[in-house]
């Protein structure tokens, strides 16, 4: 998955794929009289409309050309860079001349993660389509099934003025919480939540199918989104790492489950300390994803490109709005059916 850039773009928002491309060129082209992007593309082209460049063993460059014209792959940075024509080619090669790291620096450039958080401070994030929400995750002891995994602790966010609140939700506070959860007049925001972290929560207090399904009535549920925008599964993890820049603070929940163990054997707070943090950046990353859904209403995926509405994308994050059968093949895919 590729953040789809314009020229523009690759100027003002913080990104290396200007010296990537720099330095697949000087790689390629040994003369520096003729290390430029025009020289390189014609040097490419004989080889075929998809090339491929690679450090090692890894695809760490490549492009496509077709009929509207060149599409340039970063695949450090996850960057799709598309020319339609001469015109954008030369633009291009213009930016590559000029370019010089210290001085975009000094202009200002700055990171798809400060851009949606510069916007969330003023305000742009504090409800969807003019209703409150929270965002939440939890983890849990790894079981196939649902009704007996056991809550271990989990984080939610409230947008707050200009900055985000958290709470973390300890075993003994979960049945308030999913108390004001379902009493709550707004969305419910998760990453595979309607089908693990809502029926995983409403089991632990003692609740039943009703109350899963008031949760999942409210829900956003980004991976529902995902999944039925694309027809593609991918994980919280990798789809923040493409599209934001960030990552899990740890491997994986299994080993949040082991950091939990060992504080029940030692008492050490320092391991409980870094499980919540692990918890609490999940939280985090599920909602820059979603400021990033609703700042750009697109996603670049596969070679093709998918545009929504805010409207759609509250819609298709629901599986209440899918019909039957289409929700049976959506729950068929989720990540852990």
């Amino acid at each position: 998955m590729y953040k789809r850039f314009s020229l523009d773009e690759i100027q003002s928002i913080q990104n290396d794929f200007l010296p990537h491309l720099q330095e697949i060129i000087k790689r390629e082209i040994r003369n520096p009289r003729d290390q430029n992007l025009k020289s390189f593309l014609k040097l490419a082209l004989a080889e075929g409309d998809e090339v491929y460049y690679y450090f090692r063993s890894d695809v760490v460059f490549w492009f496509s050309k077709t009929k509207e014209g060149v599409s340039f792959f970063d695949e450090r940075d996850k960057i799709e860079v598309f020319c339609t024509g001469s015109d954008e080619i030369s633009k291009l090669e213009r930016m590559l001349l000029k370019f010089d790291a210290k001085k975009m620096a000094k202009n200002g450039q700055k990171t798809i993660e400060q851009i949606l958080m510069d916007e969330f401070k003023t305000g742009k994030y504090s409800t969807i389509l003019g209703k409150p929400y929270l965002v939440y995750d939890i983890e849990t002891t790894v079981v196939d099934d649902l009704k007996s995994a056991k809550y271990l602790l989990g984080y939610a966010m409230y947008p707050k003025g200009d900055r985000m609140e958290y709470e973390c939700v300890m075993q003994e506070d979960l049945k308030e919480f999913v108390d004001r959860m379902l009493a709550f007049d707004g969305y419910i925001v998760g990453f595979n939540q309607i089908w693990f972290d809502n029926p995983v929560s409403i089991y632990n207090v003692g609740y039943g199918q009703a109350e899963i399904d008031e949760l999942n009535r409210k829900s956003i549920d980004l991976y529902v989104f995902f999944l039925h925008l694309t027809k593609k599964r991918i994980g919280l993890n990798k789809l923040s790492e493409a599209l934001i820049g960030v990552t899990k603070t740890l491997s994986s929940g299994a080993e949040g489950e082991v950091l939990w163990k060992q504080y029940q054997e030692t008492g050490n707070q320092e391991l409980l300390e870094q499980f919540k943090e692990y918890c609490k950046n999940d939280v985090r990353m599920t909602a820059l994803v979603m400021f990033y859904f609703l700042h750009y209403q697109r996603i670049f995926h596969d070679g093709q490109e998918y545009t929504y509405t805010l409207q759609e994308f509250v819609d298709r994050s629901n599986h209440n709005q899918q019909d039957s059968s289409e929700e049976k093949n959506l729950q068929n895919q989720s990540i852990f059916a």
